[in-house]
């Protein structure tokens, strides 16, 4: 069936060019398997175009295959002719990139450069009439790759956005919050629990992966302390607020009411190359500001990133993240399993080691009807018409039911999605472990007991945010806060 006009809205930020359509706007930007996704009806997965991923010690035997240089020379049939220039783009230990044609850099064509790897030719016609279906694609390129070297030596650049399939991510667009005296929701915690003090996240350090910080929203007392890179929330030209603008900053916002006191840092994932309102970024961006956190000293990391990958098959360059890095160290990834209502899994939130955060209806007693689902979430928390830091201006919605509706912002929104969900369960992880003075993982499995034996019927363990002490709903007292069992 061909595409619904939701999918539509959301993938015209992410494929179409906007203004004057130049030759260095569509160097490195992102397509989408399968090309006839309209007619289709559906989206598989984001790659970026011209470009795929592997691992350095398959890089030659990468390399030789799509050449085929093992062949003589009168028998070769290349995957990518030899006259087609290859670049190498540098990714994190471990992991590179080979580009040609559209995934090159812009002045290096425009100015006739020899790839890295050998060509000197672009490959196809420079005039941007490409198509994403010819032999040189991606899809193209890895299936022949996988027949001819084996299933997974090379992967796409893959395409992540604040959700799953395309679709907008939070759940909803933001929503005006009355009044200027509006408090967050769920509102900052005390720091109490069980009638002592320290469960607030002191000193614990969240990373937040996402599209940055707005500047200004510290004025709000829970917000006061947070950093991290800047965000422009406003459209050059009209000055409305963009699509997908100050996500980091309503997340940083959800991991501070349960842990008021935890150090918590936003980098900023560059979006796909000349598309500002996009919501989406590519894997190798998000795993180094990752990377980054870690060398920062990030105990808890919250990865807004998450979608729908080829075949399903987990990430490289998240493979080797953990292989290589994470396996080794007392971290905790957190990430949001997506709002497309599927059990298909999307990543980082399927992997094992990463806690994939599913979203709770508003009166928590149900899955939230946009939460995607399956044996692959791990917890499902909190996500519906939560309340927090937002710009100060005009937005336009842009997305059905109500595409054009303006709607006027006092630094507060109400927003739902797995997205905010996700930072509510690494807020309490942080308040855990200041509570008590375990590590991330162990904080983070104390939570996860205590949510598989809460779990809901037709849903799975379910955390609410008050409970960081990780005690069961049994209350003691009338002023227990916490329904412990002391």
């Amino acid at each position: 069936m061909p595409a619904d006009q939701r999918l539509r809205d959301a993938l015209r930020l992410i494929l179409e060019d906007e203004g004057e359509s130049r030759p260095e706007r569509w160097h490195g930007t992102t397509a989408v398997y399968p090309a006839n996704w309209r007619d289709e009806g559906y989206v598989d997965y984001f790659y970026r175009r011209d470009t795929i991923l592997v691992r350095a010690d398959d890089a030659e035997l990468v390399f030789r295959t799509l050449r085929d240089d093992s062949t003589p020379e009168d028998e070769r049939s290349p995957i990518i002719p030899e006259l087609v220039a290859i670049d190498v783009l540098p990714v994190i230990d471990g992991v590179t990139a080979l580009v040609w044609r559209y995934g090159r850099d812009f002045r290096r064509v425009s100015e006739g450069r020899h790839g890295m790897l050998g060509g000197s030719e672009f490959g196809g016609e420079y005039d941007r009439q490409y198509t994403d279906d010819d032999p040189l694609s991606v899809p193209n390129v890895l299936a022949e790759l996988d027949r001819r070297a084996g299933p997974g030596k090379g992967t796409p650049d893959h395409g992540l956005p604040y959700c799953g399939n395309g679709h907008p991510c939070p759940a909803t667009e933001p929503a005006c919050v009355p009044g200027k005296a509006a408090c967050p929701e769920p509102p900052v915690s005390t720091g109490i629990c069980c009638g002592t003090r320290g469960w607030d996240g002191r000193d614990v350090f969240v990373g937040v992966v996402d599209g940055g910080l707005v500047d200004g929203v510290q004025v709000w007392p829970w917000m006061a302390g947070v950093t991290g890179e800047a965000e422009d929330p406003f459209m050059a030209g009209n000055g409305r607020i963009k699509p997908y603008a100050c996500h980091g900053t309503f997340v940083a916002g959800c991991v501070r009411c349960v842990a008021p006191k935890a150090k918590v840092h936003v980098k900023k994932a560059e979006y796909i190359d000349n598309r500002p309102h996009a919501g989406m970024a590519y894997e190798h961006e998000i795993i180094q500001k990752m990377n980054e956190l870690m060398d920062c000293g990030a105990e808890v990391i919250v990865c807004e990133f998450d979608g729908f990958t080829r075949f399903h098959r987990p990430m490289l360059t998240f493979n080797t993240f953990y292989d290589r890095r994470l396996r080794h160290l007392n971290v905790v990834i957190v990430a949001p399993a997506g709002n497309d209502t599927t059990y298909k899994p999307t990543f980082p939130a399927a992997y094992s080691w990463v806690i994939g955060v599913g979203a709770l209806s508003a009166d928590g007693n149900s899955r939230a009807s946009f939460s995607n689902y399956g044996g692959w979430v791990d917890v499902y928390a909190p996500g519906v018409d939560l309340v927090n830091a937002f710009a100060v201006g005009d937005y336009e919605c842009f997305e059905d039911p109500v595409p054009h509706e303006q709607r006027h912002f006092d630094g507060l929104a109400s927003w739902s999605g797995t997205s905010f969900s996700a930072p509510l369960v690494a807020g309490m992880i942080a308040a855990r472990m200041s509570g008590t003075g375990e590590n991330a993982p162990l904080a983070a499995d104390s939570l996860l007991r205590l949510a598989r034996s809460q779990a809901l019927p037709g849903v799975g363990p379910v955390l609410y945010p008050h409970q960081v002490c990780a005690t069961p709903r049994r209350p003691c007292r009338p002023t227990c806060d916490c329904d412990c069992t002391h």
